[in-house]
């Protein structure tokens, strides 16, 4: 006696809720909106790289040694932020609730960063002026102090990179993912440092500024949440279209 079984609706088969081209609506429409997160976070970060410089100028009284120490705690935090999260993007659970949580973080520490700048210029003329710090030394403690507060919220940015990346994998071809976040994410550090160094600081000041780049964080958190809403919303509807074919066996 032969036995034969149903085959099971795909994705391909009339009556199945979600089909071939409303996946990859989904899928598209996921990609677009982390492109826009992926834009809004680069803005953000070079937001606070033209801001920290601003600052640690006023606290140091040098441009040149500002900008030195900004770049050194910024690549350094990038760099610890991406090797961290490089090694467990591919793995996480909840990969869009991670990245939004980065995000929001972000606006707490991001605006932070520039009070917690000057407190450490002040904490600096304090120990400078009673353990009678000079020379390299006082460079040094100058250095560190301002390096230690910007570090933080740079590591934040460098998380974002690889999770992104490992995202866009999962939406489209990994080819069209790496170069897609990487481009995204230049040209939005790009616009970032002109909007910020040309326009806004000098027209609304670091504080206020800060304010703008916190809402940049604040966007790229809430774009990536939606993310995670219309992924859900499809494996809902996936599921819902599974359950309404079952396979059935039939004996010959």
């Amino acid at each position: 006696m032969a036995r034969t079984r149903q085959r099971p609706h795909d994705k391909t088969t009339p009556g199945v809720i979600v089909s071939p081209g409303a996946t990859s609506h989904a899928l598209r429409l996921g990609f677009a909106l982390l492109l826009g997160a992926v834009l809004c976070a680069g803005i953000a970060s070079l937001f606070y790289e033209v801001l920290w410089v601003r600052q640690l100028g006023f606290s140091l009284g040098s441009t040149a040694i500002a900008t030195s120490i900004m770049l050194s705690a910024f690549l350094g935090g990038l760099a610890i932020g991406s090797i961290t999260m490089g090694r467990r993007a591919d793995t996480l659970r909840h990969p869009t609730r991670v990245f939004a949580t980065i995000e929001l973080i972000a606006v707490a520490v991001g605006l932070a960063s520039i009070p917690a700048l000057s407190a450490a210029g002040h904490a600096y003329v304090f120990l400078a002026q009673n353990w009678g710090l000079t020379g390299g030394v006082a460079l040094a403690m100058r250095a560190l102090f301002s390096a230690v507060v910007m570090l933080i919220p740079a590591i934040l940015f460098g998380m974002t990179f690889p999770l992104a990346t490992s995202l866009a994998g999962s939406l489209v071809a990994v080819q069209t993912a790496a170069g897609s976040v990487s481009a995204v994410s230049s040209f939005g550090s790009a616009a970032g440092a002109l909007m910020c160094g040309l326009w806004l600081e000098p027209a609304l000041g670091i504080t206020h500024a800060a304010l703008v780049a916190a809402g940049f964080n604040l966007l790229a958190g809430l774009l990536v949440f939606n993310i995670g809403l219309l992924l859900k919303q499809k494996q809902t509807n996936t599921g819902k279209a599974r359950s309404k074919t079952p396979a059935v066996e039939a004996e010959l």
